[in-house]
């Protein structure tokens, strides 16, 4: 790996409490039990190193496994793969002097990816027309690769100099999240790894004369998958399907700003929005998208509220995050949780979706807005739409619950395809139930998940053996997903 990126590698920690039980809440994991304490109103993510202090930090191994398809999302250096998969991390933290701080936190990746199936010959050439539309406007393979799968990333690292007591600014590879969801963000979300940017940010709230302040600004580099799309030699109409992309990085520039009025302390409202485009053509085409946010948190009953609204140039695209939190006490300190999260990605009017340019795809920056073939907001994907549910018992760093969702692939498609056909069977939708506990012992912190996920209509595929029969079953999977992550603070 180049010497000069290795100088790069770095960014901002948030910490859960104190440095000695300090996780980086990159993490999905952490990141959820994050929220579940600032419900409690006990997350205090002000942190300081004394100067020319070294701390180790955490070792972290997660592993994850699936039996016949790939699914998740959220994954970060992780990969959706069929198989068994393991991430590790570790590294230390340090502050040189009074204003210069670093972490090397660096992830391995290695994960079986084994064959599975993938979009269908059986649909036809005017299919697989309609599929390349999508294809050729974003960089989101199926499959990264094939066979074994192995990847070093910088992983959650950064190195900043401290500008003052409110804000820093430095260089990363670290993960970001905006906006107040739970399983998924519209601009940017865990669910690809860190990309390499510089980062100014704030270190806690700016208070105001109109209230707490809080932003960051990013400018930095995405990174192409290297997958080819299947079949690139096809043709429909005399016209070959496959249309090259320009083969070059992307640029990025985002920014995020949220404001808590002093009039409403509860609540807070923001913007996020990103711009990408080729380093080639820095004064000319870009592609972008943006979302508005509110999050309404109800102290007394526990409880908060919370949407997001994005907007797509040019063809104002839309999409939304919209979801509610509640605790309810009960004996010993611990409490019942309940969340519910609706997202929807698929376009809003039957002539946007007819129209297969959807959230994250781009007709001109034509990989998308993706970094290493996976969406760098919702991980659900383009057109997609998902709605989770969650219910736990929830003491301390200690959950035990059961999760429900229904996923819909790729809704843009779907009409894009086959509305003219009138076959209404054809949504590819995922149900599953989850399974899962997060369990601290001491210095160590063990999160297991069990997940089956009944697949239908998998790749928006029917299998119709018998005409008479509209309604017998179509190309149906039943994937069991098992995760293991273990942490150990040193």
């Amino acid at each position: 790996m180049n010497k000069k990126i290795h100088l790069l590698f770095m960014l901002i920690l948030l910490l859960l409490k104190n440095s000695s039980n300090a996780q980086s809440v990159h993490n999905d994991i952490f990141r959820e039990l994050a929220i579940t304490e600032r419900l409690l109103g006990k997350l205090d993510t002000a942190y300081s190193l004394k100067p020319n202090k070294i701390n180790l930090l955490p070792i972290v191994l997660n592993q994850w496994h699936n039996s016949e398809l790939p699914t998740g999302y959220n994954l970060g250096s992780g990969i959706k793969a069929k198989g068994s998969q393991i991430l590790l991390s570790a590294g230390l933290q340090a502050k040189l002097g009074k204003y210069i701080s670093i972490k090397l936190n660096p992830e391995f990746v290695s994960a079986q990816n084994a064959n599975f199936e993938q979009f269908s010959q059986t649909l036809g050439d005017r299919a697989w027309a309609d599929y390349y539309r999508f294809l050729n406007n974003i960089d989101l393979p199926d499959q990264l690769g094939n066979g074994n799968y192995t990847k070093f990333y910088a992983g959650q690292s950064h190195i900043k100099y401290q500008l003052n007591h409110q804000l820093e600014a430095g260089i990363s590879t670290e993960n970001i999240w905006w906006g107040p969801g739970w399983k998924n963000a519209l601009i940017m979300s865990y669910n690809a790894p860190g990309f390499l940017h510089f980062t100014v940010n704030t270190t806690k709230p700016i208070q105001t004369k109109w209230g707490k302040v809080q932003g960051q600004w990013i400018g930095g580099k995405l990174n192409e998958s290297g997958i080819l799309p299947p079949r690139i030699n096809s043709a429909y109409n005399g016209q070959l399907l496959y249309q090259p992309k320009k083969s070059e990085d992307r640029l990025i520039t985002a920014i995020n700003i949220s404001w808590a009025p002093k009039w409403t302390p509860n609540l807070t409202i923001g913007y996020s929005g990103a711009a990408y485009f080729y380093g080639s053509d820095l004064l000319g085409n870009k592609a972008s998208l943006g979302a508005v946010y509110a999050q309404y948190n109800m102290p007394a009953d526990l409880a908060e509220l919370y949407i997001e609204y994005g907007v797509k140039a040019p063809n104002f695209r839309r999409a939304y995050v919209a979801g509610f939190r509640k605790l309810f006490p009960t004996k010993n300190n611990a409490h019942i949780q309940l969340a519910v999260e609706l997202t929807q990605l698929q376009a809003g009017t039957a002539e946007l979706i007819r129209n297969p340019n959807s959230w994250y795809t781009d007709s001109y920056v034509r990989q998308g807005y993706t970094h290493f073939g996976k969406t760098i907001g919702a991980g659900i994907g383009p057109g997609s739409n998902s709605q989770n549910i969650e219910i736990a018992w929830v003491k301390g760093k200690n959950k035990i619950g059961i999760q429900f969702e229904r996923l819909r692939h790729n809704s843009d498609f779907y009409y894009f395809a086959f509305e003219r056909i009138g076959d209404f069977r054809r949504h590819w939708v995922d149900l599953s139930t989850s399974a899962n506990a997060s369990i601290n012992f001491k210095k160590f912190w063990v999160n297991a998940r069990l997940q089956l996920i009944r697949t239908y209509n998998y790749q928006w595929l029917i299998i119709q053996t018998d005409p008479t029969n509209y309604f017998q079953p179509g190309n149906e999977y039943l994937n069991i997903s098992a995760g293991l992550s273990l942490l150990y603070r040193l």
